[in-house]
């Protein structure tokens, strides 16, 4: 079972975002069968090529690599996090007396990612970043009807060919709307506090694609353990920096300075003390990196103007 899951898995979500594709997420998987999918592991036969050549050429933009590991069970369980929290938007989630269920889906995905856990090393943080960079261009596209006698609001779903009819006698028009995953809502709206945390959450497991989308809107941008981990190493800081836009980039992470925890701003600690310093730095290296331009020998030899080649 856990195998077949894996196979939709990757046909259904990960392939599809991996390739810009329409992804159509599995029924709710849950904490349990996300455990299972982790260590069974392993990419369906007819989806692994491109699945692989997609996740390469992604990381090949911050470093010459000639292969990449498959995803890993932190990985897996990510991905089942991802899609019950796409899940947790569908309206016919609900059904009769199912208002809890966005919520108690989206605390399940929570413990998912908690189990996750942050990356053990840069090689895995590129890793991840390799299969969810492009997260944040998850977009569900809605569809507004409006009628003689009312609207109504088709999310991620086609209206039924019965209320486009008769369009100039009913006076049926139609508009559609895209919407960023940060952007969608639970079924329940009382859900949005979480649904809002286990997205974060998401990003956090993955720290360079938390990072590299610093100066991102929604949700805000916040140090974390595992992206003050990722830049407290000099690999780490590279690959951040090659993934960066760096004017942009350097206002945000300054900002977001204010939200480090006491111990690490005041450096009460040596781990504390060397997690502020990669911060300085890192803040530091793109400022250097901001006045370069792109014919410097610098820039020639690999560094950040060909690092997205």
């Amino acid at each position: 079972m856990s195998g077949q899951l894996v196979a939709e898995l990757t046909g259904r979500v990960l392939v599809p975002m991996l390739a810009g594709g329409a992804l159509r997420p599995l029924p709710p998987i849950g904490h349990a069968r996300a455990r299972a999918v982790a260590e069974h592991g392993g990419f369906a036969a007819s989806v692994l090529d491109e699945a692989r050549a997609r996740r390469l050429r992604l990381a090949r933009r911050f470093c010459p690599v000639d292969a990449l590991p498959d995803p890993g069970p932190g990985e897996w369980m990510m991905l089942c996090a991802l899609n019950d929290l796409l899940q947790a938007t569908n309206p016919t989630l609900l059904g009769p007396f199912g208002s809890e269920r966005p919520q108690k889906l989206l605390e399940m995905a929570q413990a998912t990612l908690l189990v996750a856990g942050p990356p053990r090393s840069v090689g895995e943080a590129l890793c991840r970043h390799a299969t969810f960079s492009r997260l944040l261009e998850i977009v569900r596209l809605d569809t507004h009807v409006s009628f003689w006698v009312g609207r109504r609001v088709y999310k991620g779903a086609k209206p039924p060919k019965r209320l486009t009819r008769w369009r100039s006698v009913r006076r049926v028009s139609e508009r559609e709307e895209s919407v960023r995953l940060p952007e969608m809502t639970p079924a329940n709206p009382a859900a949005t506090p979480l649904f809002e945390q286990v997205l974060a959450s998401l990003l956090a497991a993955s720290p360079l694609t938390d990072l590299c989308t610093a100066t991102r809107e929604l949700p805000p941008f916040r140090w974390t353990g595992a992206a003050l981990s990722l830049v407290s190493v000099p690999a780490g800081r590279t690959l951040v920096a090659r993934g960066l836009d760096r004017v942009r980039a350097q206002k945000a992470l300054a900002k977001a300075l204010g939200g480090l925890p006491d111990p690490v701003r005041r450096g009460v600690t040596p781990e504390a003390a060397r997690a502020a310093t990669a911060v300085a730095e890192l803040l530091a290296d793109l400022e250097r990196r901001r006045h370069e331009t792109p014919f410097s020998a610098r820039a020639v030899a690999g560094g950040p103007a060909s690092a997205g080649a």
